[in-house]
């Protein structure tokens, strides 16, 4: 059944949304905030999201982020199959954020290609 609040919560699944840092149980920086990858929204309207991280400044590549993608941590997202400015990639750690604390959602997305790669790592 779907909750009357949110009644299209399955069309979120695989959307990209901006989450404060403030509300992200594992990030303890108060200001600033993460764009959230949606894998899944309950009826009472909690959300499993994973984190979007930057993998390259302006300038140049980030390498301890690098060192992730190596170690299986992070999946990173061509530039070309995104909209993000800069290359991105996804934590492989899943938080639990209520929907109405993420923002913006739909605008920034990546190809359908991807969402079965992020939903394998668990």
């Amino acid at each position: 059944m779907y909750n009357r609040r949110y009644p299209k919560f399955r069309n979120l699944k695989g959307k990209v949304g901006y989450c404060n840092n403030v509300d992200l149980p594992e990030l303890s920086q108060k200001n600033g905030g993460h764009y959230v990858y949606i894998r899944k929204v309950d009826k009472n309207g909690m959300c499993l999201v994973s984190t979007c991280t930057s993998l390259e400044s302006k300038t140049e590549l980030k390498f301890n982020k690098v060192h992730q993608i190596k170690n299986g941590n992070i999946y990173p997202i061509p530039k070309n199959d995104s909209n993000f400015r800069l290359w991105t990639g996804i934590n492989k750690n899943i938080q639990k954020v209520h929907l109405s604390k993420i923002k913006s959602i739909g605008i920034h997305h990546f190809k359908t290609r991807h969402h079965f790669m992020i939903g394998k790592n668990k």
